[in-house]
């Protein structure tokens, strides 16, 4: 499925990501982001330096950054089911 920015910063990130995330980790995380271009536009980019209590941005993450590797993926995938089976 093709993410577009959007989609991605007014559904995605506010709705299922973000609150999973906190959920999990309360205030310690970080986010970061790869260089897809939903995650590029600067409205996108806005949402998760207000959000997030650290933000590493596309500008600091390489765009083919080995680790965001289909582990973390699936992870990632398990935690926001999970957060829609509690809620």
């Amino acid at each position: 499925m093709k993410v577009n920015g959007q989609y991605y910063r007014d559904v995605l990130l506010p709705e299922q990501m973000l609150p999973a995330i906190k959920h999990v980790a309360g205030d310690a995380f970080v986010f970061q982001q790869d260089n897809v271009p939903s995650h590029r536009a600067k409205d996108t980019i806005d949402l998760p330096l207000q959000e997030t209590p650290d933000f590493i941005g596309p500008d600091l993450w390489p765009p083919n950054s080995t680790d965001l590797n289909p582990a973390l993926l699936q992870r990632l995938r398990f935690v926001l089911r999970f957060w829609r089976y509690i809620n």
